[in-house]
Order: C-alpha cells, then structure tokens, then sequence
C-alpha cells in the first residue's frame, strides 16, 4: 500500500482508491491503518517546546546596553563592599538602582515574549477533533482525527471541518462548497467535484477536486480519501513556514542601532576610563630615582581614582534610556490605536518609519470588500435598438449610499426589462441584508456578489418611485433589524414563493429559481451568470415595451460587446434571463407540495446534469456590472506613500484585468503605465529567474507593481527578495495562509475584521478597520515616534556626554571630586525621565511625509550628531567644572556677588593641586560658610576645605547640569528647528516636565535629611543667578549649531539618500 501521492488532484478518483488499496465501500483495514501510522506519523502538527523562564530571562539580558549596565552594576557593588563602611548604604545605592532598572526590563520583556508567539497554537485549534471514517466496512462517527492516515474514507457534510487534505471521491449532494478563505483569501465558498484532474503545478484554488485540513464544508455532503496527514498537509506547510519565518526574522532596525550604539558607548568608556585612571597615575604611583630607584603604590589613593572612573562610566551610561525607549514606544501605540492600528509588539512602532515598501492585499484593503452594482443594461425600444444603460454610485451594502447619477429617464420610466431584471435581482437570490444596530451599518448575510444585486433593487425602486416605503427609507430612523434595508427587495419577493433553486456549477456557470407568482399561479424561472453562458442560452430578448424579439446574431453581437466592455472596466458582470409559461415544460405546472411534481419535472431538478437545459430558451432581460470599489480615502493615501518615497505593491488572488483597472483607479499604476514592467500573475513571476524577479520588483522611481492571481507562496518570496535587497517590508493579510509572510515581513499587518486568528497572532500589527489608509497613517506616526526617540537620545546622550566631560575635565584638571555617583545617577534616572519621556509627546515635523524613508541601515549616530554632542557636551562640562572653580576662586563673576556666603577664595594653583594641602605651609582659610536658610558649613582642618568644604560648589555643580539638561530638552524639540519657528509650548508636556523636573531638584536642595543625603546644600537668589548664566549659554550654542545644520547639513543628506535609492535600483 503506498503513501501520501505526491500529486493528488491529478489522479482520478479511481486510481487514486487503487493506488492506497483502499475501497470506498470499506475504507482501509485497522492492519492496514497501523501499518501507515508507524510510517507516517499522528494527524498532528509538530508540537514545539516551549522556550524555558530562564531562557526568557537570559535573553532579556543579552543586549549591548544592558551588559554595560551589569558590568558597572558588577563594579560599583565590589567597590561597595570594599570601601570599608566609609560610605555606608550610600555605597550600596548605585548598584541596587541599576540592578532593579535591569530586572523590571527583564520582566516587561519575559512578559512581551511569552504573549507574542501564539500563531502555532492557534493553527492547532483549527484542526478538526474527530472524522466519521470508514474502517473495516464500519462507519465510525467519532474516529479521533489525530489518527487518520493516508488512504481512509472520510465522510463529510456541511457545517464539518475538514481532519486532513483530501480528494473528493464521491458527491451525495448536486453540488458541494468548501468555504477555504481562511487558506487561500476566497470569500465566497467554492464547488468541490469529484470527477476532475488539474494539472500537477495548479494553484490551491485551482484544486477543485480537494478538501483542505482546517476548511469546512459550507454545504452538500461527499466522501473523500485522504491523501495527506500532519505537517505534509496545506496547514502544515504553513506550520512549517511560520517556524522558518520565525527563525528568518532579522532584528529591528531600533535593536540594531541600539546595539551598534552600545557597543560604540562601551568603547568610549572603556578608552575614557583608562585615560582618566592614567592621567592620575601620579597620585599613587610614585617613582623616585635619588638617592636610589624606588616605586612607591598607594592602593587607597589608586581605589580611590578607580571609583572616580567608575563614577564617569555611569555618568556616560544612560541608565534610563532603556525604559524612556519603551515608554516612546508604548505611548507611540496609544496614539496608533486611535488611527485603527493595534501594534502587538513594540519595537514595530519604530520599523514602520523606515518602512520603503507596503505590499498590500486589494480586497478589502484598498477596495471596501463590499461589491456594488455600479451599472445596468436593458434593452431599447426594440431589439435592434442600442442598449440602454443606468450607471449608479455607491461603495457599500447600504441602499442609502448612493442613487442612480446617469440614466435617470430610463431608470424612472416604465421598462418591462428593468422590472424583470430587479425581480430577478430579488428572487434569484440567497442573500439578505440587515442593519447592525450596535455597529450603525448595514451588513450582509449570504455571497458577496448575490448581496451587491439588493442595494440595486432599493436604488431602482426609489429611482422609479415605485415604492414608497423604499423611497423614504432614513438611516436615522431605524429601530429594528427587519424594517430596513430591503423594502423593495421584500415587496418583490413576496410577490412570488419560491419552488426551487438549481445552484451554480462550474460548467454552465450560472445559478436559477423557480418560483410561482402569488397572484397568477403560474411559474417562472428566473436565472443569472456568467455573461457568455446566459446569452448563448437565450433565444429572444425582453425590450422596453415588454415584447419579447428574437435574438438576432446582430442583437447577439451588442450583448456580447455590452459585457465585454463592462469586464475591461474590471466590472464583475452577470446577465439575467427570464422563462416562463409552456417554455418551462414539465416545470410549467410544478409545484413543491405533495402531488405538485411530475416525475418529469423531478427529474429535471433532481440531475445537476439536466440544469442547462431547464435553463435554455431564456428570454434575455439585462446586465449588471458589479464593482468592489476602491477605498474613497485610499487615493489620496496612496499619493502620501508616493510623496513620502514609500512605494505601494498589490498583491492580489483576483484576475490581472481587474487588479490593474482598481490599481489604475487608486494611483498605484500611472494611466499609461507598461504592463510588462508594472503587472505581472504570480505564476509568471515564479517562472522568472532571481534577476528578473528583483528587476521587475526594483525600480528607479516610485511607481507601483500589481501581482495577480498571487498564492501565499508568492507573498513569502517577495518578501525575501525585498529584504534581500535592502527593503523594509510591511506586508498585510488575513489569511491563515498569509501567516509565514508576515511573520517574514519587517512589518506583518493582520487584518482585525476579516482576519483569521492565526494572521494576528502572526503579525506584527492589526488594522482595526482593514483599511490602507490606517497603515499610511501608522507609517506617519512611526516616523513621528523615531524622530522623538532621537530627540530624546539627542536629549540624553548630550547630557551624560557633559557628564563625562565634567569628570573627565575634573580628574584631568586635578580638581575636587564636583559630582558624586550619587548625584549622577539621580540626575539620569530621576531628573532627566521626565522630559525625555515628555519629548515622546513632540508633535510631528511639518516635512514629515514629505521626506523620503530613512535607510535601515543609518546609524543612529551620525557624524554630524556625534559632533554636535562633543560640542555641548563639552560646554556642558566646561559648565560644571567652570562654576565649581569660579565659586572657589572669585568673590564676583560678571557682577553676580558671591562673597555674601563669608566662604574663602583660593588660587587655581591651590584648586588643581589640592592633594597636596598637607604639605602647603601657612595655608588657612574660614572653617565655615553659611547656606540659605541659616545653616552653616564646617569642617576641622583647612585641608578639609576641597572635601568637607566643597559642598556648596558640588550644589552649584549639579544644579548646572539640572539646569543645562532642562535647557537641552528645550533645545531636543527638533533636530534642527529653531526655537523660534518651533516654540517650547508646541509640546506642553515638556513644560510640565520641566517643572516637575526642577521640583524634584528643589526637593532635595531645600529638604534637609535629602540634602544631607545628596550631599548638597540650599542655594541663594544669587548663587541661582550664576547657575542661569552659566546655563542658558547651552540654548545660544545648539542655536547656532542648528542652523548650520539645517543649512549646510540636512540637505545634502536628503540629497544623498535620493542618489542611493537611484542607485540600488538601478543595479
């Protein structure tokens, strides 16, 4: 007995029953079924084991910036435990700080990580539990699905879900549907037929004589043999991708740069370190060479510059970047919710603004997935006469939206052909329409196409003024379900009971019902479909007057044209014809009650075989033409991807006419675009080689490409190849086959209305509404959040950059120690979060989507940033140092009195070799100062003036750098807007911080026990004037440094990145 065959649908069912030694009377033996399960496994998808807590948590931890913050952690938490209990608790402050900023991270991301890959459970969900299989020539209803193997006979009827790919081998019923939109897109349910093969490369849809594991059976009864299990079905395939996609999945551009930007930071330190430690090698090495060679060490003094270099290694660590990052981040979520886009995972929010190409699905992104009848053809006044036409306006199942806009006087006027068309509209139809109290929106029930043909009947019947009820219809004035929206619809329908329906099928390519007329008692069979079917059935056709003529080749012709001209217009057209009286036979007098049915008219409706002829010599009564329009806000979304160099890709499973018509329509296609170079199907694009592909993908300017009749498949190598190219990619789809390519994408945006569960959780975001525009939208919003989080790096960076100068500058100069770790770490993790958090909250640049995408590849730290903070950072040193030693060394400075305190003035010689105090003779000065407040400062020795003493100038060191960093947010508003076209009060939540910022400072100064800790002391009126002199000059210097960036900077890197996107896809 052989195994899963590799190409099923290309067997006949017969060979296929012999090539499994199987039998559709029996089914497979248990023998026979053992035997196939030791070979090929349970009908199971591949259980993963989950990743492990500490896996989780170990990975939280491997990250560039987080190593540099548990080395100093490391560092600083030895050096507490050897100081000996000088410094007490406060020793221990510095790494516990760090240590719980690490592990409150570690626990966001645990947290993220373990809600983020639920795609593969939920695909397990779809698979059916149990399958009535035949064993052993015994149906067994509740055969646990797990263990089907190839070759067992599977019975099947509507409502089942589908346990395993398999081939139709019996039909009990005239027609079987599948509803398969979950795996292919397909919204309406599709037959299933027994007696067809397909060629061995056909597409899923193609596949009319399979079943696929997860669909369900939307209607009719069959059997089907198995023909593959597990991973080697369709679901499984898709099983197997989403873990390879996963596994493919690059970082994020943030990460990247973040770590770049870490490892960068941790050789700064790493250089700036050892340079501060060996610019003290002095004072405590000492080597003498009289009157004999001799080295003399002196641990305390090298511990003792050692912490210094460690003070300056968290000064240079942006202890508070990680969590200002993620509040961006998540804030940048909040504010997307509100334009329709559901992020799932943080770091997405920033990829979406170096997005460069959006590859989107057509139906029901860029259209409204609401078919409309958008035009209608009846005859003229005789059957010679041009046809006449109604065109109508509209994009939903609302009969409010739109009306009749050209053809009014025919649509108004007394027309035998219109009527029968719009009761033919009503009564050969299975569709229905209901108005949505809780949504205010009108929804529809039954096949998209059926419920596109009511909104015309309500438009006809208002136009004509036939119907009252209809005409005064008011959206506002609903109160149930059932009094709106199909009145007309209703009247129609209830003119006529229905007798019976013959379904669509394939081959005739049309769908009847025969129905009995209320009033008259005689029977009618209206019928629609496919154009070239229903006209080739006809023999006469229904004219204005209500005569019937014949259908001369002539009269043919115009039909014919009529059709094919609405089809180039990517119309989907039907044709309606009508049968009634002696033409019907023995249907003429059938009635569906006992007695009522001839066994001639059985037969006819009892044979699918025998519906093309019930349905011939039809009078023909019209066309329609039915539109799934475009989006009305979509174009203009479009044109913003366009102004913004994002180029637009659909990817769509429809028919290549009507994707480029909509894609013309909406702007992704120029009107006199190339189709060789612009539109292509999925299957000639497989058959292409790699070059050709990224040729025809790449282009040098920013025009659009259309994939029609695109599989899943297609949608993964695209993907790749744009990648491969230096791309990022955002991908949409609903689907569960979608899920490996937006797992794939750089960006995977899930469908929130039509979209499977195994998408979303697939994806990286979910459109809440399924529209294009909400994914421009989010794309505006990320570059928005990117330039804010660079605002507050910029804000960050600049300010740890002048902490670093400041102890740097202070060990290098041979100056008191101005700043404690203490400080510095309040000053990173308290003083600066407000306002960094705040600069999220930065409004928009005005040249936002105008620009065009960042490269993914840019560094986060240009050369011009890095020397823009060298520039402020060093003033900002420059700053601290400069007041420390101002205050030690000048009564005044720039007639700001400074003498008031009663404290004593060195010379910069004394200031810069103070370790040398003890050897100085007849140096005295005050034992004591006075503070704000009437507190006092003493000490014991005059040596104990650069230590003890030192308080009030480390208190003006600090409030500097409060201030300069408040100043410096002011200044991180824009990267190069100056603050006079972009004011402070455009972000009032800066401000707020700002305060809130100064607040916290002013706590500490002004209460006591916290100023003791801090080891600082209140200031005076006019120690604070000197701190805004020494402060403000920050703003005059970024001034400066803007505009020479905007003039002589910014545009030329715009220029550049035009040139590079010119180039790589000219290559």
């Amino acid at each position: 007995m052989g195994g899963p065959i590799e190409s099923p649908w290309a067997y006949s069912s017969e060979a296929l029953v012999a090539a499994y030694a199987t039998s559709l009377s029996k089914g497979l033996t248990t023998a026979q079924a053992e035997a196939q399960s030791k070979v090929y496994g349970a009908n199971e998808l591949a259980k993963e084991e989950p990743t492990a807590l500490w896996q989780l948590v170990l990975e939280q931890f491997d990250d560039v910036l987080v190593k540099v913050l548990l080395l100093a952690a490391a560092v600083s938490f030895l050096l507490a435990l050897t100081d000996g209990g000088e410094e007490g608790f406060e020793a221990f402050v510095e790494p516990a700080v760090i240590m719980l900023i690490l592990v409150l991270n570690a626990i966001v991301g645990v947290w993220q990580e373990s809600n983020a890959e639920h795609a593969l459970e939920a695909l397990k969900e779809m698979q059916s539990e149990h399958a009535k299989t035949l064993r052993d020539g015994v149906l067994e209803p509740q055969l646990p699905a797990s263990e089907l193997v190839p070759g067992d006979v599977v019975s099947l009827a509507a409502g089942d879900r589908v346990p395993a790919d398999m081939r139709v081998a019996v039909s009990y019923t005239a027609t079987v549907r599948a509803q398969q939109a979950s795996l292919t897109g397909e919204s309406d349910a599709v037959s299933k037929r027994p007696d067809v093969t397909v060629d061995e490369d056909a597409e899923i849809q193609a596949k009319e004589c399979m079943l696929f594991s997860g669909t369900a059976v939307a209607s009719g009864s069959c059997v089907g043999v198995v023909t593959s299990i597990g991973m080697q079905t369709e679901m499984g395939k898709i099983h197997g991708a989403i873990s390879e996609a996963a596994q493919e999945a690059d970082d994020t551009p943030l990460k990247k740069k973040l770590d770049e930007f870490g490892v960068l930071l941790t050789q700064m330190i790493g250089v700036i370190c050892v340079l501060v430690w060996l610019i003290n090698y002095s004072h405590f090495i000492t080597i003498t060479t009289e009157p004999r060679f001799s080295v003399e060490f002196s641990f305390a003094r090298c511990t003792y510059y050692f912490k210094i270099a460690v003070a300056l290694a968290v000064a240079a660590i942006p202890e508070g970047l990680p969590t200002v990052i993620t509040t961006c981040l998540a804030l940048g979520t909040r504010k997307m919710v509100k334009q329709n886009a559901i992020v799932r995972k943080l770091p997405s929010v920033e990829t979406l603004g170096c997005t460069t190409v959006i590859c989107s699905d057509k139906t029901g992104t860029l259209t409204t997935n609401q078919m409309s009848c958008v035009r209608v053809a009846v005859a003229g006044e005789d059957g010679g006469s041009p046809l006449r036409t109604i065109t109508l306006s509209g994009t939903s199942y609302d009969p409010a939206d739109g009306s009749v806009v050209e053809g009014k006087d025919v649509a108004s006027a007394s027309h035998d052909g219109l009527d029968e068309l719009a009761t033919g509209c009503a009564v050969c139809n299975e569709a229905d329409l209901q108005f949505d109290q809780d949504a205010r929106r009108v929804r529809a029930t039954g096949a998209p196409t059926e419920a596109a043909l009511l909104p015309l009947v309500e438009k006809l019947a208002v136009a004509a003024a036939s119907s009252r009820a209809a005409s005064s219809i008011k959206t506002t004035t609903m109160t149930t379900d059932n009094d709106y929206p199909v009145a007309a619809t209703s009247a129609r329908r209830s003119r006529v009971a229905r007798l019976a329906i013959l379904e669509f099928d394939r081959d005739r390519k049309s769908m009847s019902a025969l129905v009995r007329e209320v009033a008259t008692g005689s029977n009618t069979l209206y019928a629609k479909g496919a154009p070239e079917s229903i006209i080739d059935r006809c023999d006469s056709v229904l004219v204005q007057s209500g005569a019937v003529e014949p259908l001369s080749p002539e009269t043919r012709a115009r039909w014919t044209s009529a059709a094919a001209g609405m089809s180039s217009e990517a119309l989907r057209v039907l044709a309606f014809a009508v049968k009634k009286g002696e033409g019907l036979g023995p249907l003429a007098t059938y009635s569906s009650t006992n007695g009522g049915a001839t066994p001639e008219a059985r037969s006819l409706l009892e044979d699918p075989k025998k519906y093309a002829e019930v349905e011939s010599g039809m009078v023909l009564v019209g066309l329609c033409g039915l539109l799934d329009p475009p989006r009305p806000e979509v174009p203009a979304a479009i044109a913003a991807c366009r102004a913004a160099g994002i180029r637009v890709i659909v990817i769509t499973g429809d028919n290549k006419l009507t994707a480029e018509a909509i894609c013309s329509e909406i702007g992704v296609l120029d009107g006199d675009f190339d189709k060789a170079k612009h539109s292509i199907t999925g299957r000639d694009f497989a058959a292409l080689s790699k070059e050709d592909q990224k040729a025809f993908l790449l282009s040098s300017d920013l025009s659009g490409r259309v994939f029609s009749r695109a599989e899943p498949r297609h949608k993964q190598d695209i993907v790749r190849l744009l990648k491969e190219s230096g791309e990022v990619a955002a991908m949409t789809g609903d689907g569960v086959n979608d899920a490996p390519a937006l797992k794939l994408a750089d960006i995977g945006i899930a469908m929130g209305i039509t979209g499977t569960e195994v998408a979303k959780e697939a994806s990286d975001m979910v459109l809440a509404d399924d529209n294009f525009s909400s994914i421009v939208a989010a794309v505006a919003e990320g570059r928005s959040i990117y330039n804010n989080m660079k605002a507050f790096i910029r804000y960050m960076i600049s300010s740890n950059v002048g902490e670093v100068a400041s102890i740097f500058l202070t060990a290098a100069l041979g100056m008191p120690e101005g700043l404690v770790p203490v400080q510095l770490l309040w000053v990173n993790l308290v003083t600066d979060g407000p306002p960094a958090t705040a600069l999220g909250f930065n409004p928009p640049d005005n040249d936002n989507m105008v620009k065009p995408p960042r490269r993914a590849d840019d560094a986060l730290l240009t050369p011009w940033i890095v020397f823009r903070y060298f520039v402020v950072g060093a003033y900002v040193g420059l700053a601290t140092v400069g007041i420390f030693a101002v205050w030690y060394t000048r009564h005044s400075f720039l007639g700001i009195n400074l003498a008031g305190d009663g404290h004593s003035i060195v010379d910069y010689h004394q200031l810069t070799t103070w370790g040398e105090c003890h050897k100085w003779e007849n140096f005295t000065v005050s034992l004591s100062y006075s503070t704000q407040g009437g507190g006092f400062v003493e000490f014991d020795q005059p040596c104990d003036y650069f230590t003890k003493g030192k308080v009030k100038a480390s208190t003006l060191s600090l409030s500097v750098l409060v201030s300069i960093e408040m100043f410096n947010a002011l200044n991180a508003l824009s990267e190069d807007c100056s603050l006079l076209t972009q004011p402070p009060w455009v972000n009032p939540y800066l401000l707020i911080a700002m305060c809130l910022s100064f607040g916290l400072h002013f706590l500490i100064l002004y209460v006591p026990i916290l100023a003791e800790t801090f080891s600082i002391v209140p200031l005076t009126f006019s120690e604070w004037l000197l701190v805004f002199v020494f402060s403000f000059a920050v703003v005059i210097i970024d001034e400066i440094l803007k505009f020479v960036g905007r003039t002589f900077i910014t545009q030329k890197v715009v220029d550049r990145k035009h040139l590079d996107q010119n180039k790589k896809k000219n290559v």
